[in-house]
């Protein structure tokens, strides 16, 4: 009895400790790169038009900071969703042919199908990539979607 009294404990006190943990923003980074945050989230947007009743187009804008070009790029968007597990895989459309260069941005949009959002809420958005000298990064940011300007 006193060991499950015990578990109890632990657990409720665990679940204090990570609760301020999921409503602030927060950032994990793992990275192989010359610096450890190569790109950056300039903004996670929508719902934008058209309007789909099967869930929101959303777009999400990466920004290279790096001085190196970036030539591959996915970032997985983690919305709970109904029927298929996992993130919300965004493919940006970058190459060693066609790459992301130092300073720029790029935006790509996908309907969340079967998907929902709440725009006070935090979402995991993982960001990976390689840049052109070999480097690979990976990291996962807390990212809110924001409405588009009218």
């Amino acid at each position: 009895m006193k060991i499950l009294i015990l578990i109890a404990i632990s657990l409720i006190i665990s679940i204090a400790l990570l609760l301020p943990a999921c409503h602030a923003p927060a950032k994990t980074t793992t990275s192989t790169g010359p610096i450890p945050v190569p790109v950056i989230v300039v903004s996670v947007m929508g719902p934008l038009p058209p309007i789909n009743p099967g869930g929101p187009v959303i777009e999400v804008t990466l920004k290279n900071v790096s001085s190196e070009n970036v030539i591959s790029l996915t970032a997985g968007l983690g919305i709970t969703r109904v029927g298929p597990s996992g993130p919300f895989i965004y493919n940006f459309n970058v190459s060693s042919t066609a790459p992301l260069q130092p300073g720029k941005t790029v935006s790509t949009r996908q309907g969340l199908i079967a998907g929902g959002f709440d725009s006070a809420t935090y979402y995991p958005l993982s960001i990976n990539g390689t840049l052109q000298g070999g480097g690979i990064f990976s990291y996962t940011e807390q990212v809110k979607i924001t409405a588009p300007a009218q």
